[in-house]
């Protein structure tokens, strides 16, 4: 291989390079499914006011109910036909059992994947701090390994999430600031 042939080859290697950083720096992160399909969310509350308010997407009524906690999704799924027409699910839970190690996150994406075989799994945070005493003083930390479990799984957990809210209302709110920003979100990935 002669000098200037091996300068070609540095060169392109070098501006391959620059165009994966610029991409992972600048470019968008979400993934989008090419199956044009039906857009659903599944969980609590949450699933269901945010899900209210989502132009290509509506919360599943068998699949999403307020109070839900994991289990509720996991034991309402069993009992859902396997659905190919679905493109993309997007999961609100861990509020209600204030993220628990015990919530069984990966029963749950295994239920969905199996029912939904041609979807994406997309999952935002939920909220926090509204439950006065019986609230759990670490919910803000617990979070974090919470969603990493969805995320280790396949799941894309959203750039936005709820939060921290001081109220049961401002928690369920659909014009909060963060609430605006998942709708805006999931209205992006179902364009």
């Amino acid at each position: 291989m002669n000098k200037t042939t091996k300068i070609f080859i540095l060169i392109t290697l070098g501006m391959g390079a620059l165009v994966l950083i610029a991409n992972k720096m600048f470019g968008s992160s979400t993934k989008k499914n090419p199956f044009i399909g039906r857009n659903i969310v599944v969980g609590d509350s949450h699933g269901v006011m945010i899900g209210s308010k989502l132009k290509n997407a509506k919360a599943d009524p068998l699949l999403s109910k307020s109070g839900w906690r994991v289990s509720d999704v996991i034991k309402a799924l069993s009992l859902y036909p396997v659905s190919p027409d679905v493109a993309n699910v997007f999961i609100s839970v861990g509020t209600n059992g204030q993220y628990t190690k015990s919530d069984k996150v990966e029963n749950l994406v295994s239920l969905l994947e199996e029912k939904f075989p041609n979807a994406l799994l997309y999952a935002f945070k939920g909220s926090y701090g509204w439950s006065g005493r019986y609230g759990n003083p670490n919910a803000a930390s617990d979070q974090i390994p919470y969603y990493q479990r969805m995320e280790d799984l396949g799941v894309e957990i959203l750039k936005n999430g709820l939060g921290y809210f001081s109220t049961d209302a401002g928690a369920h709110s659909t014009t909060s600031t963060q609430a605006k920003a998942i709708i805006s979100e999931i209205n992006s990935i179902n364009n």
